[in-house]
């Protein structure tokens, strides 16, 4: 093994890097998800109502009508930076709205990649394709929000990669 200097002006800097979107259908997966949480949030705001607090009641649901809104507006903001990119020696990906985090993970460092689902994903036919690596303060990734055909073909080839790396 090398370890051969390298001149920063070779090194594609983070903020050229060209991210793949997420599927359409992600950013509608989170607003059912969102909406499911409220509206459980909403029902048990109706519980008040129990103990004769009426405008208790009236009050949270005033605010958490605002909080779904505020929610919502978010959620398309930040489905519009989330994004990945396969290169050549790394994988990286990008999410967050008001604080971004760009995250990259090494082949070299690929310990296992699986594809799963919840419920929600599960209905708007979605996968999640999680990388686990050997750092320790970082030791999954999470990338969402893919098509059954495409989370496939990125497992496949990570799962290369994780080969190539051991051979």
């Amino acid at each position: 093994m090398t370890n051969f200097k390298i001149n920063a002006e070779y090194i594609t800097p983070i903020a050229q890097i060209e991210f793949e979107h997420l599927d359409e259908k992600y950013k509608k997966a989170q607003v059912i998800g969102i909406f499911l949480t409220y509206i459980v949030l909403m029902g048990l705001c109706l519980l008040l109502l129990l103990a004769d607090s009426i405008w208790w009641c009236i009050s949270f649901e005033i605010a958490l009508a605002i909080a779904l809104a505020i929610n919502l507006s978010i959620v398309s903001k930040a489905y519009q930076i989330k994004g990945y990119a396969l290169r050549e020696y790394d994988i990286t990906y990008r999410s967050g709205f008001i604080f971004t985090k760009i995250t990259t993970i090494p082949y070299s460092r690929l310990q296992q990649v699986t594809i799963k689902q919840n419920p929600i994903s599960k209905f708007c036919r979605l996968y999640t394709v999680e990388i686990v690596n050997g750092a320790q303060g970082l030791s999954s990734l999470n990338i969402p929000g893919f098509p059954e055909s495409t989370a496939k073909q990125i497992k496949n080839l990570l799962t290369e990669k994780l080969q190539q790396e051991n051979d």
